[in-house]
C-alpha cells in the first residue's frame, strides 16, 4: 500500500510540474489543462490497483450528467476522456488532489448555499461554450450506489440557455473480496484518510463507466432533470458490455 501512495504522490508532483511548464509556455487554456489531468488519471489508476472501462459512445462535448459514488469518480471520468468538473467546494482543500483539481479548471460549488448554484453558472456556460465536456453530478452528494438520488435541476440551466446537448452517464464499481457500497463508495460521515487507506490496501477494483446512446438538447431544466434521471437509472441496470469505440484499461 505504501508503494501505491508513493506513486500517487509522484503523480501529483509530476502533474503540478506539467501545469507549471504549460503556464510558462502559455498553454493555459482549459482544454490544455484538462488534457493534463486526463493523461495522469489514466496512469495513476492502474498504480492504485484500479482498472477502468468505458462503455458506449463518449460524447464529443457538452454536459454529461452522472450518479456520484466516490472520489475515484473524477479520476475515472478523466482517464476515459478529457473533461472538466462541477464538484463540491471541500475538494479544493484536499492536499495534492485539490491543487490538481483546481489547476484542471474544476468549478467548485458550495452545497451549503442554495444561491451558489447561480454564481457558478457563468463558469459552466463558458466551459461548455469552449467545447469542453463538463461533468455534473446532479444528485448533489455521493451515495452507496444502491439507488440514484433525486437530481437537482438548477445546474442544468447553463446547458438549457445555450442549447447545449446533455448526455447521461452512470458509474459503478466492483471490488475483489469486498463490498463496493462500503469499500469503494465514499459518502455520509466517512473520513477520507482511513477510507482511502483501506481501499488501496485491497486493490482489485474495477470501474465501469456507461454512457447513454446519444445527447439531447432540452428546453426546460426540470424536464431535463426528470428525463436524465430515468436514463441514468436505466444505464445503472444495464450489463457493462464493452461497446465499439469504448476503452478498457
Amino acid at each position: 500500500m505504501s508503494r501505491r501512495f508513493a506513486a500517487v504522490g509522484f503523480a501529483v508532483l509530476a502533474c503540478l510540474f506539467e501545469y507549471l511548464i504549460n503556464a510558462l509556455t502559455g498553454r493555459t487554456s482549459l482544454l490544455h489543462r484538462i488534457n493534463v489531468l486526463h493523461r495522469w488519471s489514466a496512469r495513476v489508476l492502474p498504480w492504485l490497483g484500479v482498472s477502468f472501462a468505458g462503455h458506449g459512445p463518449v460524447p464529443a462535448g457538452g454536459l454529461v450528467v452522472s450518479n456520484h459514488l466516490s472520489y475515484l469518480d473524477i479520476l475515472v471520468f478523466s482517464a476515459i476522456a478529457p473533461c472538466a468538473f462541477v464538484a463540491k467546494r471541500e475538494i479544493k482543500s484536499w492536499p495534492g488532489i485539490g491543487w490538481v483539481a483546481t489547476l484542471a479548471g474544476t468549478i467548485y460549488i458550495d452545497r451549503s448555499r442554495p444561491d451558489n448554484t447561480h454564481s457558478i453558472q457563468p463558469q459552466m456556460a463558458a466551459a461548455l461554450a469552449g467545447g469542453v465536456r463538463v461533468i455534473l453530478f446532479p444528485e448533489g452528494t455521493s451515495s452507496n450506489g444502491r439507488q440514484v438520488l433525486p437530481f437537482r435541476s438548477s445546474l442544468f440551466q447553463p446547458a438549457i440557455e445555450n442549447h447545449t446537448p446533455i448526455t447521461a452517464a452512470c458509474i459503478s464499481y466492483e471490488i475483489e473480496d469486498g463490498d463496493p457500497a462500503v469499500d469503494v463508495c465514499y459518502y455520509g460521515t466517512m473520513v477520507l484518510g482511513p477510507h482511502a487507506a483501506k481501499l488501496f490496501g485491497k486493490g482489485g477494483v474495477t470501474a465501469n463507466l456507461r454512457f447513454g446512446d446519444g445527447a439531447k438538447v432540452f428546453s426546460d431544466r426540470k424536464e431535463a432533470a426528470r428525463e436524465l434521471y430515468e436514463e441514468v437509472n436505466a444505464l445503472r441496470n444495464q450489463p457493462a458490455t464493452l461497446a465499439s469505440g469504448a476503452v478498457r484499461v
